[in-house]
Protein backbone atom coordinates (compact mmCIF):
# COMPACT_ATOMS: atom_id res chain seq x y z
CA UNK A 1 0.00 0.00 0.00
CA UNK A 2 1.67 3.34 -1.08
CA UNK A 3 2.40 5.80 1.74
CA UNK A 4 -0.48 8.19 0.59
CA UNK A 5 -3.20 5.74 0.67
CA UNK A 6 -2.01 4.56 4.08
CA UNK A 7 -2.70 8.31 5.08
CA UNK A 8 -6.03 8.49 3.44
CA UNK A 9 -7.01 5.15 5.34
CA UNK A 10 -6.24 6.68 8.73
CA UNK A 11 -7.92 9.70 8.08
CA UNK A 12 -10.75 7.98 7.86
CA UNK A 13 -10.61 6.05 10.50
CA UNK A 14 -10.21 9.14 12.96
CA UNK A 15 -13.06 11.24 11.33
CA UNK A 16 -15.64 8.51 12.40
CA UNK A 17 -18.02 9.71 14.82
CA UNK A 18 -18.41 7.33 17.82
CA UNK A 19 -22.70 6.53 18.27
CA UNK A 20 -23.77 8.75 20.80
CA UNK A 21 -24.61 7.05 24.30
CA UNK A 22 -27.62 6.63 25.78
CA UNK A 23 -28.36 8.35 28.75
CA UNK A 24 -30.08 6.38 31.45
CA UNK A 25 -33.12 7.71 33.19
CA UNK A 26 -32.59 9.30 36.85
CA UNK A 27 -34.62 7.03 39.11
CA UNK A 28 -34.82 7.73 42.93
CA UNK A 29 -35.36 5.32 45.36
CA UNK A 30 -35.30 7.22 48.37
CA UNK A 31 -37.79 10.36 49.30
CA UNK A 32 -36.19 13.87 50.09
CA UNK A 33 -36.84 16.93 50.24
CA UNK A 34 -37.96 18.17 46.89
CA UNK A 35 -39.37 14.94 45.61
CA UNK A 36 -42.77 14.72 43.76
CA UNK A 37 -43.58 11.39 45.17
CA UNK A 38 -47.06 9.46 45.41
CA UNK A 39 -48.51 8.35 49.09
CA UNK A 40 -51.50 6.24 49.91
CA UNK A 41 -52.45 7.29 53.66
CA UNK A 42 -55.52 6.31 56.40
CA UNK A 43 -55.83 9.24 59.07
CA UNK A 44 -57.01 8.43 62.34
CA UNK A 45 -58.05 10.45 65.55
CA UNK A 46 -55.56 9.20 68.17
CA UNK A 47 -58.19 9.27 71.24
CA UNK A 48 -60.63 6.81 69.65
CA UNK A 49 -59.13 5.21 66.40
CA UNK A 50 -62.28 6.84 64.39
CA UNK A 51 -60.96 7.28 60.39
CA UNK A 52 -61.30 11.28 59.13
CA UNK A 53 -59.23 10.67 55.93
CA UNK A 54 -57.94 7.95 53.73
CA UNK A 55 -56.66 6.88 50.15
CA UNK A 56 -57.41 3.19 50.16
CA UNK A 57 -60.49 2.26 48.82
CA UNK A 58 -60.93 -1.21 50.50
CA UNK A 59 -59.98 0.21 53.82
CA UNK A 60 -63.46 2.49 52.66
CA UNK A 61 -65.07 -0.36 52.31
CA UNK A 62 -64.37 -2.22 55.37
CA UNK A 63 -64.60 0.63 57.36
CA UNK A 64 -68.08 1.69 56.00
CA UNK A 65 -66.48 4.60 54.64
CA UNK A 66 -66.86 4.56 50.89
CA UNK A 67 -68.75 6.96 48.56
CA UNK A 68 -68.79 6.54 44.88
CA UNK A 69 -68.47 10.28 44.82
CA UNK A 70 -64.76 9.90 46.15
CA UNK A 71 -61.62 9.22 44.14
CA UNK A 72 -59.08 6.62 46.23
CA UNK A 73 -55.82 6.42 44.87
CA UNK A 74 -52.66 8.02 45.72
CA UNK A 75 -51.90 11.59 46.71
CA UNK A 76 -49.62 13.76 44.48
CA UNK A 77 -46.97 15.32 47.29
CA UNK A 78 -44.25 17.38 46.57
CA UNK A 79 -42.25 16.95 49.66
CA UNK A 80 -41.84 20.63 51.59
CA UNK A 81 -44.26 22.39 49.84
CA UNK A 82 -46.88 21.93 52.31
CA UNK A 83 -49.40 19.28 50.17
CA UNK A 84 -49.86 17.73 53.43
CA UNK A 85 -49.30 18.55 56.96
CA UNK A 86 -45.71 19.98 57.68
CA UNK A 87 -45.22 16.99 60.04
CA UNK A 88 -46.07 14.52 57.73
CA UNK A 89 -43.63 15.59 54.93
CA UNK A 90 -41.29 15.62 57.30
CA UNK A 91 -41.44 11.99 58.64
CA UNK A 92 -41.44 11.03 54.59
CA UNK A 93 -38.15 12.15 53.87
CA UNK A 94 -35.81 9.15 54.36
CA UNK A 95 -38.08 6.47 52.81
CA UNK A 96 -38.00 4.22 50.43
CA UNK A 97 -40.81 2.96 47.93
CA UNK A 98 -43.57 0.60 49.35
CA UNK A 99 -42.00 1.18 53.14
CA UNK A 100 -45.01 1.90 55.78
CA UNK A 101 -44.70 4.48 58.51
CA UNK A 102 -46.91 5.59 61.22
CA UNK A 103 -46.63 9.12 61.47
CA UNK A 104 -48.34 10.90 64.73
CA UNK A 105 -49.26 14.57 64.50
CA UNK A 106 -49.65 16.52 67.85
CA UNK A 107 -52.56 19.23 67.51
CA UNK A 108 -49.90 21.90 67.67
CA UNK A 109 -48.41 20.80 64.52
CA UNK A 110 -52.21 19.78 62.89
CA UNK A 111 -55.34 21.17 63.47
CA UNK A 112 -54.29 23.36 66.45
CA UNK A 113 -54.64 23.49 70.09
CA UNK A 114 -58.52 24.25 71.36
CA UNK A 115 -59.50 27.76 71.88
CA UNK A 116 -61.92 27.91 75.35
CA UNK A 117 -63.17 31.49 73.53
CA UNK A 118 -64.71 29.53 70.73
CA UNK A 119 -67.27 27.45 72.87
CA UNK A 120 -69.75 29.99 72.87
CA UNK A 121 -73.92 29.63 74.91
CA UNK A 122 -76.43 30.35 72.19
CA UNK A 123 -79.73 31.07 72.95
CA UNK A 124 -82.47 28.57 71.19
CA UNK A 125 -84.99 31.10 70.02
CA UNK A 126 -81.79 32.48 67.93
CA UNK A 127 -81.18 29.02 66.80
CA UNK A 128 -84.46 28.36 65.63
CA UNK A 129 -84.95 31.39 63.76
CA UNK A 130 -82.11 30.05 61.34
CA UNK A 131 -83.86 26.70 60.89
CA UNK A 132 -81.76 25.11 62.94
CA UNK A 133 -82.75 21.81 64.58
CA UNK A 134 -81.71 21.82 68.13
CA UNK A 135 -79.89 18.46 68.78
CA UNK A 136 -76.97 17.37 70.31
CA UNK A 137 -73.86 17.10 67.50
CA UNK A 138 -76.22 19.19 64.65
CA UNK A 139 -73.73 21.33 62.60
CA UNK A 140 -74.36 24.88 62.51
CA UNK A 141 -73.55 27.97 60.39
CA UNK A 142 -73.82 31.20 61.68
CA UNK A 143 -72.74 33.86 59.64
CA UNK A 144 -68.99 32.28 58.54
CA UNK A 145 -68.27 30.32 62.02
CA UNK A 146 -69.35 26.23 61.81
CA UNK A 147 -69.44 24.34 64.77
CA UNK A 148 -71.44 21.92 66.65
CA UNK A 149 -74.03 21.44 69.27
CA UNK A 150 -72.43 19.97 72.21
CA UNK A 151 -75.11 20.25 74.95
CA UNK A 152 -78.70 21.62 75.02
CA UNK A 153 -79.75 23.43 78.55
CA UNK A 154 -83.30 24.62 79.00
CA UNK A 155 -83.47 28.23 77.12
CA UNK A 156 -79.74 27.49 75.78
CA UNK A 157 -77.40 25.34 73.89
CA UNK A 158 -73.84 25.15 73.89
CA UNK A 159 -72.01 25.61 70.59
CA UNK A 160 -68.23 24.67 70.12
CA UNK A 161 -66.71 26.51 66.91
CA UNK A 162 -63.19 25.28 67.10
CA UNK A 163 -62.18 23.05 64.05
CA UNK A 164 -63.37 19.13 64.77
CA UNK A 165 -60.20 17.78 64.60
CA UNK A 166 -58.87 21.08 66.86
CA UNK A 167 -56.94 19.34 69.86
CA UNK A 168 -56.02 15.76 68.64
CA UNK A 169 -53.45 14.24 68.18
CA UNK A 170 -53.47 12.39 64.73
CA UNK A 171 -52.18 9.70 63.53
CA UNK A 172 -50.88 8.82 59.42
CA UNK A 173 -50.42 5.39 58.25
CA UNK A 174 -48.53 6.16 55.03
CA UNK A 175 -47.08 4.11 52.39
CA UNK A 176 -44.81 5.84 49.41
CA UNK A 177 -46.10 4.28 46.45
CA UNK A 178 -44.06 5.79 43.86
CA UNK A 179 -41.12 8.90 43.03
CA UNK A 180 -41.37 10.89 40.20
CA UNK A 181 -37.78 11.48 38.73
CA UNK A 182 -38.46 12.49 34.95
CA UNK A 183 -38.87 16.15 34.17
CA UNK A 184 -42.06 15.68 32.00
CA UNK A 185 -43.45 13.10 34.36
CA UNK A 186 -43.69 15.44 36.64
CA UNK A 187 -45.37 17.52 35.12
CA UNK A 188 -47.75 15.38 33.75
CA UNK A 189 -48.55 14.12 37.33
CA UNK A 190 -49.44 18.01 37.75
CA UNK A 191 -52.09 18.44 35.32
CA UNK A 192 -53.38 14.77 36.44
CA UNK A 193 -53.58 16.30 40.23
CA UNK A 194 -55.48 19.43 38.95
CA UNK A 195 -57.40 18.58 35.96
CA UNK A 196 -58.04 14.84 36.45
CA UNK A 197 -60.93 14.60 33.91
CA UNK A 198 -59.00 14.90 30.97
CA UNK A 199 -56.75 12.00 29.54
CA UNK A 200 -53.10 12.02 29.71
CA UNK A 201 -52.51 11.57 25.95
CA UNK A 202 -54.32 14.80 25.65
CA UNK A 203 -51.74 17.17 26.66
CA UNK A 204 -48.21 18.14 25.12
CA UNK A 205 -45.54 18.82 27.54
CA UNK A 206 -42.07 20.46 26.94
CA UNK A 207 -39.30 21.12 29.85
CA UNK A 208 -36.70 23.13 28.23
CA UNK A 209 -34.16 24.87 29.90
CA UNK A 210 -35.69 27.19 32.25
CA UNK A 211 -39.63 27.10 30.53
CA UNK A 212 -41.79 24.65 30.36
CA UNK A 213 -44.38 24.43 27.74
CA UNK A 214 -48.07 23.07 28.26
CA UNK A 215 -50.09 22.35 25.29
CA UNK A 216 -53.58 22.22 26.74
CA UNK A 217 -56.16 20.33 24.35
CA UNK A 218 -59.05 22.73 23.13
CA UNK A 219 -61.89 21.08 24.79
CA UNK A 220 -60.36 22.06 28.62
CA UNK A 221 -61.39 25.40 27.56
CA UNK A 222 -65.01 24.69 28.36
CA UNK A 223 -63.73 22.54 31.68
CA UNK A 224 -65.86 24.39 34.86
CA UNK A 225 -63.28 26.77 36.73
CA UNK A 226 -60.53 25.73 33.59
CA UNK A 227 -58.73 29.46 34.65
CA UNK A 228 -58.77 29.04 38.46
CA UNK A 229 -57.22 25.11 37.91
CA UNK A 230 -54.81 26.12 34.88
CA UNK A 231 -53.65 29.12 37.65
CA UNK A 232 -52.84 26.09 39.96
CA UNK A 233 -50.92 23.77 36.93
CA UNK A 234 -48.66 26.59 36.65
CA UNK A 235 -48.21 27.00 40.45
CA UNK A 236 -47.09 23.65 41.00
CA UNK A 237 -44.99 22.91 37.70
CA UNK A 238 -42.57 26.02 39.13
CA UNK A 239 -42.54 23.96 42.32
CA UNK A 240 -41.51 20.18 41.13
CA UNK A 241 -39.39 21.93 38.51
CA UNK A 242 -37.00 24.19 40.77
CA UNK A 243 -34.74 25.34 37.96
CA UNK A 244 -37.53 26.62 35.46
CA UNK A 245 -38.87 30.24 35.42
CA UNK A 246 -41.48 30.62 33.59
CA UNK A 247 -44.48 28.38 32.59
CA UNK A 248 -45.91 28.24 28.55
CA UNK A 249 -49.51 27.08 28.16
CA UNK A 250 -50.74 26.80 24.22
CA UNK A 251 -54.63 25.87 23.31
CA UNK A 252 -54.76 25.79 19.14
CA UNK A 253 -57.48 26.02 17.34
CA UNK A 254 -57.72 24.61 14.08
CA UNK A 255 -60.47 26.26 11.02
CA UNK A 256 -63.40 23.80 10.89
CA UNK A 257 -63.79 22.21 7.76
CA UNK A 258 -66.61 23.40 5.59
CA UNK A 259 -69.53 21.64 5.68
CA UNK A 260 -70.06 18.94 2.52
CA UNK A 261 -71.73 20.49 -0.33
CA UNK A 262 -75.17 19.40 -0.89
CA UNK A 263 -75.60 17.37 -4.07
CA UNK A 264 -78.29 18.96 -6.90
CA UNK A 265 -80.90 15.99 -8.12
CA UNK A 266 -81.85 17.04 -11.54
CA UNK A 267 -85.82 16.92 -12.26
Amino acid sequence: MSEKKAKKTKAKKTTKKAAPKKTKKKVETTVKEGSLIYVDYVARRKDDGSIFDLTLEDVAKAEGLYSEKDRYEPILVAVGSNWLLEAIEEGLVGMKIDESKTINVPPERGAGVRDPSLVKKIAKMRLEKQGVRIQKGERVTIGREQGVITQVLGRTAILDFNPPLAGKTLVFDVTVKGIVSEPNEKIMAVLKRRLPGVPPDRYSVKVKGKTITIEFPKESRYIQDFQYAEIGVAMDALKVIGTAEKVKMIVTYDRPEPPPAEEKTSE
